[in-house]
């Protein structure tokens, strides 16, 4: 504190240096300087600290003056902002309409149905709530706008004017459904039309569109969908791209594509399921087997040692031998026995005991291909 100071100095200046010797007389005077150079450092920074206190202070009192400005410039934008009373607000909607109607008279047309949907901010005044309208050069969102729908009817005669309803949306509805809605609303249902889809019946298009205007009795056209038998083309010996093609053609996709190896040049096609001419619904997926093209010497060396296996397939437990084997069914080439052998399937005891759906999954085939390899391998051991 400035008092204890002034008393230290004070103090120290009237002490009798005479009984100290000359080391404690050096000792206390090196504490007197470093004691007054303490009290001068001490005093520049107090300065300094003052100095900031009165620039901040200066800037926050030119904030606040700041922020009162602004304050004031928002309260008279929203004082001038435009508001309107409800009732005046529906007043001149009212001869804004009237207006409209008298000019459109003279043309012989009419306002029919009027639709209005209101969004405007509710602010206070003093002859009660008001509708607050944006500014001209205010950015607002098209959400958020008030809109005003109508439409123009021809006039009939000097009092009459005509009616015209909105259509109903049919689309996605069975036939059945769509002809009593089109009833309710008092309209016809005027030519039905058919395209290929995945069920019968079902609405898929319908003129005049939804939400358009008729006059009541206007007919409404309808398209539904309608599942369409389609005969399979016999696409064996094409190649994989005319296949393709042919399938298309016929309104079918391609299934599953499966390769064996075969002399017939790659990706002929030596095998479809369904057969052709069987009958499916349009859409239906159609799978494909292809050449791989011509076994190699490797090929044939394995396919004679499956050959061996098969003609050596003994029944573990009676010791019967047996004839047939996996490439007795019709439909397992090299490329199917040789995927089932990798599982453990080797013979046809082994096949009927797996689960068809992981055969499926093992041998990369549909499931109908693979219960009819079932379905044969039971009667070639019953066979057998």
């Amino acid at each position: 504190m400035p008092g204890d100071d002034f008393r230290f100095t004070t103090e120290l200046t009237s002490l009798d240096v005479s009984k100290l010797d000359r080391a404690e007389a050096r000792e206390v005077e090196g504490l007197y300087r470093a004691k007054e150079y303490l009290v001068a450092e001490l005093r520049d920074r107090v300065i300094d600290v003052e100095s900031d206190r009165d620039l901040l202070r200066m800037r926050l009192d030119r904030s606040q003056a700041e922020r009162d400005r602004l304050r004031s410039r928002l309260d008279a934008l929203e004082s001038d902002r435009g508001t309107v009373a409800p009732d005046r607000l529906v007043a001149s909607l009212g001869d804004a309409l009237a207006s409209a109607r008298d000019d459109l008279s003279t043309v012989d047309y009419a306002i029919g149905r009027i639709e209005v949907d209101l969004k405007a901010n509710v602010v206070g005044g003093s002859d009660g709530p008001q509708f607050q309208l944006p500014d001209l050069a205010e950015s607002v969102d098209r959400e958020a706008l008030s809109t005003l729908r109508f439409d123009f009817r021809p006039a009939v005669g000097d009092a009459q004017t005509a009616t015209y309803d909105p259509i109903p949306d049919v689309r996605g509805r069975s036939l059945d459904e769509a002809r009593e809605a089109i009833r309710r609303a008092g309209f016809a249902v005027g030519d039905v039309t058919t395209e290929p889809g995945d069920a019968d019946d079902v609405v898929t298009d319908q003129f005049p569109s939804p939400r358009a205007v008729a006059e009541p009795g206007a007919a409404v056209d309808l398209t539904v969908s309608e599942r369409r038998a389609v005969d399979v083309p016999a696409v064996i010996g094409h190649g994989l791209g005319d296949a393709t093609a042919a399938l298309d053609a016929a309104g079918l996709a391609v299934g599953e594509v499966d390769a064996e190896t075969r002399d017939d040049p790659a990706d002929v096609v030596i095998g479809q399921s369904p057969p052709a001419g069987e009958s499916v619904p349009a859409g239906a997926a159609v799978d494909l087997t292809v050449s791989a093209g011509p076994a190699t010497e490797e090929d044939h060396a394995n396919e004679d040692g499956n050959e061996d296996e098969r003609r050596a397939d003994v029944d573990a437990e009676t010791g019967e031998t047996h004839d047939v084997g996996l490439r007795d069914v019709d439909g397992i080439g090299p490329t199917y026995a040789d995927r089932l052998r990798a599982v453990g399937v080797d013979d046809l005891p082994s096949l009927l005991a797996s689960d068809p759906a992981e055969v499926a999954d093992v041998t990369r085939a549909s499931r109908s291909r693979v219960e009819g390899w079932f379905e044969q391998a039971k009667r070639l051991l019953e066979g057998a």
